[in-house]
This record gives structure tokens, C-alpha cells and sequence, in this order.
């Protein structure tokens, strides 16, 4: 062979020119000749590409790869034919990594894509390969067709008989919520479709429900009608049976769905994939604020129509008992409860979504007076053999359903949420798999379980024993993960911090490479307001999964924490990059930005936020700093007022809200005072964040007391001491160590108390103080003193004080919190204790006049034949300050009776001369005695 032919056709000719010019395009396509020549497609197709980088003729490169690219789809197309797809898109995968999708190779591969269910992909191939009406284009136009008519988001089943002049009204409510989330997420395709189940209506009650679909072709709904009356736990079965979508809300037709129950339930599933459920609050209609605690909680954990839930999961508790002692409608809510909650997590919101009508004869008007009296829902034992009967067939159906779950765990295939997740943010700890929950232990032969003990203990109410229940269950079995993770969630919830991080720190060494469970611990350090130790955990998290949104999150908001602020806006957008729709995430990378200077691209985040969750409190919030910071105080006041709507007891928006508009009628307040020097520095940074206006007098009374007994200057931000009692305490300054709430909070009450520990100056402490003012007593004046009306406010403190006392000659005050209250803690007492409380003390007083300070103007109904006095009928309120009115009658009061509030309690402890204070007692549940200087805050 000739030297120039062998140049042409082998390595030596290409290798040597490029040696010499490795920008050669030439010898590139020599060499791709080569390759191909010698059947190496793939490599031929790289080597031409190069050299068209070089000569930059795509035309010529063209013409170069087009049979080879022809003759690999080809081949991929043949195998789909033989049923073999993945092989297919294995052939061609290698090239989309060489050129981009284009022609017969875009085609073929979306052709692969479709088998394979890939929808999305393929008809982006599609158009790639020039669209067109072939044989793909045909099929994704049909698979588009029949999206649009069954890809809905869920189904709100509602069973109805005899319901025809409330059914519309229902309906109303769910088309109106449908449309409240479409606009939320920004989706106007977004469905969800309506099944209603006719039982055997005798009314017009069917052809309310035909001429209400036939007014709203937009909302996809189907009728069911049964020839015969089969209950509405059957109803329901046949109603979600026949749905379509991912979840299933259930919906009384007397009863309705406020807009953002939709939203506030969907966004919950879809960002917590290890809950299967999700319960929100009730309104129980004219009796929503008489209906006890204990009795709420029970309804809210039992009636259908609060809850959204997995399809998966219902189907896999076999949907509402059906067997005639549960028809018709008697308890069957509570067995289909049950048997959820025995397998799955689920979250719990307390924000009330769902309005539970009080009608003629029904549960709720039959249950009315026993919800609102004394009596524990427990208490209600029947010996009715038809109940006995329930209870028997609950047993019997949880039992199966232990069976039904141990055989998944043991044998696979389930592909829903976890068993043993947990209500809430906290996900489910994983198998030593590190993919599944572990398989709960069984007991010995007629040996209780001591974890489902525990649980039913917990769902009893009785959370000690539940406690005392899973620390057997832990001490018999040291590797049990499920024992030790609910025992986590309930000391967590019990506020018993050691124990729930003992418990999540086990669930770590159990599964060290789950990512989910270090993610969980991270998640329980933070919350016990210990970022330092939290964030590593995070990180390792993050290592072991990178793309855990949630441990990003949590890390992000660790590090500011930290004071690294910069470093946790880069956490929080990158967590925000792996979940661009989730609400909460763009409020704190607003609030990030505004840390570091970025004022405009916090409100873009903020808005951002606020068109996914319009009444995110966060977003709202974020917005009025931002606005603030750009120099927009009429904007920005009306962004703190959207917030203390979207949440009115969170204190930062009230503050804000005051400040701007305290500043607009006095001006600003009296200049801050030298800060201290190194060494004599005590920051509280939080104040006016945490709390509000009660809560923030009792912090800073705190510190102020704390830091004269120590020769330390407060430093503490903008706040409404500033403007109402003359407080000129130094801004803070630099950022000093930040102590845990817990740790600062006993440090402070215990050198109050007389113990002799070293000061805590130059630290930065925070605390709500809610505990027993007993530590306080000593210094009451001192404390008193430094709420003395400042000079703009003490002209209109002194007004009121001569309006009350000419007004009558005894003054009883009642405090009745109810807008932002009525969850945890922040429970309401009925308004039968005071009542009560006013029929023993009134008699007795000489010439007494009541005065109500109350949020809510509906409460005052009640009282009418004691013609109360409230804060308007003694002087105009003071914008911004509007609470300072009933806040001044509490402290000057005779006699007191408050609300679990530390508004009301503080009020009190600034009383110097009242003959009496009452709270309510939820054990003994009336009014009872206390003294504002030796007892807890709030009980």
C-alpha cells in the first residue's frame, strides 16, 4: 500500500498532523473517517463534532452524521417493535451526549421516552425533531386530551340525602376554594374534581346537584346516585372509589370549605411526602367559642370534612366501615379516624378551614350542650351492645390492618408514605435499609405492645402514661426505632427537650446512613435553639442525600442563627433552587436578603411568597421590612397590616405596625443612651420580635431588672417602650454571642433569685419568661416603676383613669382573648366560667361596673345584662397603640379576671391596690384565685 493511501486511512496521517496543529479540522475528520471506516459510530459522530467546532460548517457536519444517526434510530425503533424500550433508549443516550436531539434521532427517542411514560420528555423530543402530525405527535395530542380530563389534583367526595337546600352552598364553597388555590400556585389548568353520592335522596336533592354542574362547566364534577339509602360511611366509599386525583377531601353537603382549604391541605401533602394525612381547624357555627378544648381537639381528630387525605392510604384501610352497626352514620368517622392514625402520620394546622353547620337534629346540634359543659369526651361510656359492638369491630379492623402493615414491611411492595411517620415537619425514621420504616416489634403472646400502648394513651389524651409506656418499650428493646421516634415526637411535644433528643440522637445511631433521620435531629436541635450542634447534623444530612430540601432549609436558617448571615441566604437559596414553589422558603430568603443589604431583592422573594400563599404571615412580613428599608412607609405600613391579619399573634408585625405609627403622632422617641462598654454589654435582640405588648413588658422588665442587679446597659431594638414610657436604652451594637432561649431564661431567674453566678455580659439573650414570677416578687416596684406613662401617653392614661372611676365605684374587669387564641397553649376558657365568677362576686360589690377588654366585639353579647363598658366607650384609641386603653383599665381595676394571656397577666402584676385577680383553671375548670407575684404566667 502507498504511503499517502495509508496516511488516509489509518492513525499515522491524523495523529501526526494533529501533533503538530492540534487545531487541524481536517485531520479531525480524517481521524472520524477512521472511526467510522472501522464501525465505531459513536466515535465517529464525537470526532466529527469536534472538527465542526473548528470550521464551524454544521451544514457539512450535517451531512457527515446524518446515516449514522438515521441508522441508530433505526436500530432503537426495531428494539421498541420487540418490546425491549429500555435497550432502545440506552442506544441512544450516548448520543444526545455528542449532539443535541434533531431529526430522526429526536423522534425516535421521543418515541422511546413515551414508552417508557416519560410524557414530558417526549414532547419536548417531539418538537425537537420539527413536531408535525406523525404517529408520536398523534399519540401525545391524545395523552394531552386525556390529562386534562382525569389529571386533577383530588376529589371532594360528598355524600348527601335530603340535603336540597344546602348542597349548592357546598358546592360554592368547593368551587371557590378550587379557584383560591389555581390562582395561589399559579396554575389556572389546576382541577380538582367533584363526586357527589345521591343516598336515596326522596327530595329534589339530585337535581340541585345537575342544575348546579350544568351552571359550572368549569368545575369537573360526576353524580352517583343509590337506588337504595346505604349510609354515609358507604356513600363515601363509593364516592372516593370513583374519584380521580392524587387526594380525597370529604365534604358534608350541610356543611362548607372556606377558600384556602384546598391550598392550605395540598401544599401541606405535597411538601411532606411522609405524612399520609392532614387535619386542619374547625368552626363549629354559633357555638365555635363555647365548644371546650378537649372536645375541639376530639372533633377535629375525627370528622371526616377537616381532612385531606392519600388516595393510597385510604385504600389501604379499606376505606369507612360498612357493617351495619355503624349505619347509619354512628361512629363510623371515628373507626375510619382510628384505623389512619394506627398507620399513618400525618400534620395537623390549626388555622380553621371548614364550617360545621349546626342544624336541625344533627351531630353537632345533638352533641352541643355536652361540648360546652365539663365533661371529658373520654368520659362518654355507653353500654349500648350496638356500640360495644363498634368498639369490638374497630379492634377487630386495626388488628388487620397491624397484620396488613407488618406483611408489607416483611415482604414490600408499598409505595405510599411510611408507616410510622409522625405528625407535622419531622419525616419517618428509615429502615436499617435506609429506604423503609423498620418493622414494628411484636409482644409476646397476651403481652400489651407497649408502643401501641403508648400510642393509645397519647390519642387518649393521657400523654404521661403514653410516655411511660414507650420508655418501657425502649428499655425492653433498645433497637427499636419506632419506640424511640415516638418517643421523640411526644417528649418534643411535651416540651421535655433532653429526653426527645436522647430519643432522635438513638434513631441516628440506629440508622447512621439514613439521611432522613439526621435531618430529624437537626431539625429538633435548632427547635430547642441550638444552632451550633444542629448544623453539622444538617450537614450530614445533606451528605447523605444532597438534594433533602428540608435539611437545606433547616441549615440555611441554623447559620443565621449563627450570625452568618451571608452563609445562610447561600443555604437558603439553594434550598430554594430545589423547591422554587414551597412559600416558606421564599420568605426566609426574603428575610436573608434584607440581613444582608439586598432590600430590593427581598421583596422580590417576598412577592414571590406572598403569589404562592397570600396570606403567608412570613411573606407579608418580609415585605413591610423590605419596603421599610427602601424608603416605602406607606407600603410598607400596609404590608405589617396584611400580616397581622394573615397572623395576629405573632409580635414582629404588631411591633412594626405601631412603631411607624407611633412615630407619625408623637414623632420619634427619645434618643438612645451611650452603649455600654466592653465587658458591661447585655443585648436582647429578639425583643419585639418574640411577643407582644404584654410579653414584651415582661421580657424587658426582666432584663432591666437583671441588668441593674449587675451593673450591665441593655441594648435592645426598636420598641414600643421607646415611644409609650420614655425608654432611651442603647440600639444594639456589634453582634455578641447569642444564648438559647432555655439557657438564658433560668440564668437570668435564677441570679433573681439570689444565686451568685457570674454575669452574662456581652451576651445577647432572649426569653418569653412565662414561667412562676415567684423570683420577681422582690423587685415588683422596681419592675412597676419602669412602666410609668411616658410623656406623650401619660395626658391620655390620666383621662382615662378619672372616666372609669367616675363611671362607677367598684370596677370588674374580665379580660376574654379569643382572635388569636384557642390553639396549644393559648387555650380559651368558655364564657360560662366568667359568668360564674360574676354571679358570686357581683352581690358583693359596692356599686360595681364591669368593663370588658375583649378582641373579639361577639363576646360581649353574653354579658349584656351587665351593662359592660369596653375601651371605646371611654376614649378614642390611639392608632398604634389601640390596646393601651383596655391594658390601663387591667391595671387599675378592683377586681380581675383574665384570660391564659400575658397580656392580661402583666396588666395584673402592675396593679397595685385590686382586692382580687381570678384566671381560668382548666383542672378545675372555673375561675380561680392567684397572685400576679407567685404564679406561672400561663398555666
Amino acid at each position: 500500500m502507498a504511503p499517502d493511501a495509508k496516511a488516509l486511512e489509518g492513525a499515522p496521517f491524523h495523529r501526526r498532523a494533529l501533533a503538530n496543529d492540534p487545531a487541524d479540522a481536517v485531520a479531525w475528520q480524517r481521524a472520524a473517517h477512521a472511526a467510522r471506516a472501522a464501525g465505531d459510530d459513536l466515535r465517529a459522530i464525537a470526532l466529527f463534532v469536534r472538527a465542526a467546532r473548528l470550521h464551524g460548517d454544521l451544514e457539512v457536519l450535517g451531512q457527515q452524521i446524518g446515516e449514522p444517526l438515521s441508522v441508530a434510530a433505526s436500530q432503537a425503533l426495531a428494539r421498541v417493535q420487540d418490546g425491549a424500550a429500555d435497550a432502545a433508549g440506552a442506544l441512544l443516550e450516548p448520543f444526545l451526549r455528542l449532539v443535541p436531539p434533531q431529526g430522526s434521532l429526536a423522534r425516535a427517542l421521543g418515541i422511546v421516552r413515551l414508552v417508557q411514560g416519560r410524557d414530558t420528555e417526549a414532547d419536548w423530543l417531539h418538537a425537537a425533531g420539527g413536531g408535525g402530525d406523525d404517529g408520536l405527535g398523534v399519540a401525545l395530542r391524545g395523552i394531552a386530551r386525556h390529562k386534562a380530563d382525569t389529571d386533577v389534583l383530588g376529589t371532594v367526595v360528598i355524600p348527601v340525602h335530603r340535603m336540597e337546600d344546602t348542597v349548592a352552598r357546598a358546592l360554592d364553597s368547593v368551587a371557590a376554594a378550587a379557584r383560591f388555590y389555581r390562582e395561589a400556585v399559579g396554575d389556572p389548568q389546576a382541577q380538582v374534581h367533584v363526586c357527589v353520592v345521591d343516598d336515596a335522596s326522596p327530595d329534589e336533592t339530585a337535581s340541585r346537584v345537575l342544575r348546579w354542574a350544568r351552571e359550572h362547566p368549569e368545575q369537573s364534577v360526576t353524580l352517583i346516585a343509590n337506588n337504595r339509602n346505604q349510609g354515609a360511611g358507604r356513600s363515601r366509599n363509593i364516592g372516593a372509589a370513583a374519584g380521580l386525583g392524587r387526594y380525597i377531601w370529604f365534604l358534608d353537603a350541610d356543611d362548607y370549605f372556606f377558600e384556602r382549604h384546598l391550598l392550605l391541605t395540598a401544599a401541606a401533602l405535597d411538601h411532606t411526602p411522609d405524612a399520609g394525612f392532614v387535619r386542619t381547624g374547625m368552626h363549629f357555627d354559633s357555638i365555635d367559642g363555647e365548644i371546650t378544648p378537649a372536645w375541639r381537639d376530639a372533633s377535629e381528630r375525627t370528622y371526616p370534612c377537616n381532612l385531606c387525605v392519600r388516595r393510597v392510604c385510604h385504600e389501604l384501610i379499606g376505606g369507612f366501615p360498612e357493617e351495619a352497626p355503624f349505619h347509619p352514620a354512628v361512629a363510623d368517622d371515628v373507626a375510619y379516624g382510628r384505623a389512619l392514625h394506627s398507620l399513618f402520620g400525618g400534620i395537623r394546622i390549626a388555622e380553621k378551614t371548614v364550617h360545621y353547620t349546626m342544624g336541625a337534629d344533627n351531630a353537632l346540634a345533638r352533641q352541643r350542650q355536652i361540648m360546652t359543659s365539663g365533661v371529658e369526651p373520654a368520659e362518654q361510656v355507653s353500654s349500648d351492645p350496638r356500640f360495644v359492638a363498634i368498639e369490638i369491630l374497630i379492634q377487630r379492623r386495626l388488628h388487620a390492618l397491624k397484620a396488613k402493615r407488618s406483611a408489607l414491611l416483611r415482604d414490600g411492595g408499598w409505595s405510599g408514605p411510611p408507616f410510622l411517620t409522625a405528625r407535622g415537619e419531622i419525616a419517618a425514621p428509615p429502615a436499617v435499609s435506609a429506604s423503609a420504616p423498620a418493622a414494628p416489634s411484636e409482644a409476646a403472646p397476651g403481652v400489651p405492645d407497649p408502643v401501641a400502648v403508648g400510642r393509645e394513651a397519647v390519642r387518649a389524651g393521657r400523654l404521661d402514661q403514653g410516655v411511660a409506656a414507650l420508655t418501657r418499650a425502649v428499655v425492653t428493646d433498645p433497637g427499636r426505632t419506632e419506640a424511640w421516634f415516638e418517643l421523640g415526637l411526644l417528649a418534643n411535644r411535651l416540651r421535655r427537650d433532653r429526653l426527645a433528643l436522647t430519643a432522635f440522637r438513638v434513631v441516628t445511631n440506629l440508622h447512621p446512613a439514613a439521611a432522613a433521620a439526621w435531618c430529624n435531629l437537626g431539625s429538633m436541635l435548632l427547635e430547642t435553639d441550638a444552632p451550633a450542634e444542629a448544623a453539622p447534623r444538617l450537614r450530614r444530612a445533606l451528605a447523605l442525600q444532597p438534594g433533602l430540601t428540608n435539611a437545606q432549609y433547616l441549615l440555611g436558617r441554623a447559620n443565621r442563627r449563627l450570625g452568618q448571615d451571608r452563609q445562610g441566604a447561600r443555604e437558603l437559596e439553594r434550598a430554594l433552587r430545589l423547591d422554587p414553589m414551597r412559600p416558606d422558603l421564599n420568605a426566609d430568603c426574603a428575610d436573608a436578603a434584607l440581613a444582608v443589604g439586598d432590600a430590593a431583592g427581598a421583596a422580590v422573594h417576598a412577592r414571590r411568597a406572598l403569589g404562592l400563599s397570600p396570606e403567608l404571615y412570613g411573606g407579608h412580613a418580609a415585605l413591610g421590612a423590605a419596603l421599610e428599608s427602601l424608603g416605602r412607609p406607606d407600603a410598607a405600613l400596609a404590608a405589617w397590616e396584611r400580616a397581622i391579619r394573615s397572623n395576629p399573634g405573632f409580635g414582629e408585625a404588631f411591633t412594626r405596625r405601631a412603631l411607624s405609627l407611633l412615630a407619625r403622632r408623637w414623632g420619634p422617641p427619645p434618643a438612645p443612651a451611650p452603649a455600654g462598654g466592653p465587658g458591661r454589654r447585655l443585648a436582647s435582640t429578639a425583643l419585639g420580635r418574640n411577643g407582644r405588648f404584654g410579653n414584651q413588658l415582661l421580657q424587658y422588665g426582666v432584663l432591666r431588672l437583671y441588668a441593674a442587679r449587675h451593673g450591665l446597659t441593655l441594648e435592645v431594638p426598636p420598641w414600643l417602650g421607646r415611644h409609650l414610657y420614655d425608654h432611651d436604652d442603647p440600639l444594639p451594637g456589634p453582634a455578641l454571642p447569642r444564648m438559647a432561649e432555655a439557657d438564658g431564661e433560668a440564668a437570668l431567674l435564677a441570679a433573681l433569685s439570689g444565686g451568685r453566678s457570674g454575669a452574662l455580659a456581652d451576651r445577647d439573650v432572649t426569653g418569653y419568661f412565662c414561667g412562676d414570677t415567684t423570683p420577681l416578687a422582690p423587685f415588683r416596684e422596681e419592675f412597676r416603676a419602669l412602666f410609668a406613662p411616658g410623656r406623650h401617653l401619660r395626658p391620655h392614661a390620666d383621662a382615662l383613669t378619672n372616666r372609669l372611676r367616675g363611671a362607677g365605684r367598684t370596677v370588674v374587669t374580665l379580660h376574654l382573648r379569643r382572635g388569636d387564641f384557642g390553639w396549644g397553649r393559648f387555650w380559651i376558657a368558655p364564657t360560662s366560667w366568667y359568668l360564674n365568677w360574676l354571679e358570686t362576686v357581683w352581690p358583693t360589690l359596692d356599686r360595681p361596673l364591669l368593663f370588658i377588654a375583649t378582641d373579639d366585639p361577639a363576646a360581649l353579647r353574653a354579658f349584656a345584662a351587665y351593662r359592660p363598658l369596653t375601651g371605646r366607650d371611654l376614649a378614642e384609641p390611639i392608632a398604634g397603640a389601640e390596646f393601651f386603653t383596655d391594658f390601663h383599665v387591667l391595671c387599675h381595676a378592683d377586681r380581675v379576671a383574665i384570660s391564659n394571656s400575658s397580656f392580661s397577666f402583666v396588666a395584673t402584676m402592675l396593679n397595685r391596690h385590686a382586692g382580687g385577680f381570678h384566671r381560668p383553671d382548666p383542672a378545675r375548670r372555673a375561675l380561680v384565685p392567684y397572685d400576679p407575684w407567685a404564679s406561672p404566667v400561663l398555666i
